[in-house]
Order: C-alpha cells, then structure tokens, then sequence
C-alpha cells in the first residue's frame, strides 16, 4: 500500500510565494505599499493634543492647590512604597505638567491617591514608632486625614470604641 505525500518542498515554496505576495498588499484604499511613509496627521496649530478630558472647565486656585497637593501625595505614595528614584519633587513636578495642566484630577482621583498613600504610609509605618524628626511623624489615620482635607474633602472622624456601659 503506498501513500501520496505532498513534499516538504513544494509546500515550502507555495509559502514563500504566498509570504512574498502578502508582503506587497495594499493596505487601505489609496493604493499605499507597507514601505510608503505614513501620511501627515492633520492637527490644528492653536490646539495642543490632550491625553484627558478636563473635569474642570477651567483652571481655578483652588483647583491648582487641590491638584499640587495631589502630585505631592502622589510623589510620596511612590516614595513610601520604595519606586521613587528621582530627585525630590521631580515626580510633582512632572505629574503637574502632565495631569494638573491639562485639568485631569478630580477630587475623587485626589481621594483615591489619598487611600492608595495610607496603605504605603501602613507598609513603611505600621511596625515603626511614631517620631516628629523621623519619616513616619504622624499616625497613619493622621496621614490619610491630612492628605483628604487637601483634596478638600472633609476626612470622617476615626472611630473611637463606644464608652464601657455602666451597670447600677
């Protein structure tokens, strides 16, 4: 009993002609090869390109402060959580440029760069005493409450644990 077989080469050389042909498609409708320059993208002169959509309409103090401390707090997250190589205030700085400038922060951002602080204040503080000269000068409730009152947002009191009832 014999078998046909299909040859390794003529398989391979149908692939290369079909591989070679593929390479010269055309690739949208104004007849342009894979190796032609992409065409100029139109952008109006006046318009810089935004990378959000502006939660404010317009830049205001109170907006600026609200989104410096933003940066701030986002320079320290990154710091307590030990990814900061960069100088002190570069992170700020750049995050103003990139996300306060062109009016991407809301409050609730601000509030979640608050949450996301605390739990690095936690991992760099938790087992750490509590010192005014050291990295750690304040309690981590303290911490998150300094950073939402900059966010301008009202920090919820801490729980304290209800008064021991009294029995008579």
């Amino acid at each position: 009993m014999t078998t046909t077989r299909f040859g390794i080469g003529p398989a391979g050389l149908a692939l290369l002609a079909l591989g070679g042909a593929a390479c010269d498609l055309n690739i949208d409708f104004e007849k342009r090869n894979l190796g032609d320059p992409p065409p100029a993208q139109e952008t109006p002169a006046d318009e810089t390109p935004r990378m959000c959509t502006p939660v404010v309409p317009e830049s205001t103090p109170a907006y600026e402060a609200m989104c410096r401390h933003y940066c701030g707090e986002l320079e320290d997250t990154l710091t307590y959580a030990g990814k900061n190589a960069e100088a002190a205030g570069a992170v700020a700085d750049s995050c103003y440029q990139l996300r306060c400038a062109p009016r991407c922060v809301s409050v609730d951002t601000c509030v979640q760069q608050c949450h996301a602080l605390g739990v690095q204040y936690q991992a760099a503080c938790g087992d750490v005493e509590i010192a005014p000269d050291t990295a750690c000068p304040v309690t981590i409730d303290e911490r998150v409450s300094a950073c939402l009152t900059g966010c301008g947002v009202a920090a919820p009191p801490p729980t304290d644990p209800p008064p021991p009832e009294v029995t008579r």
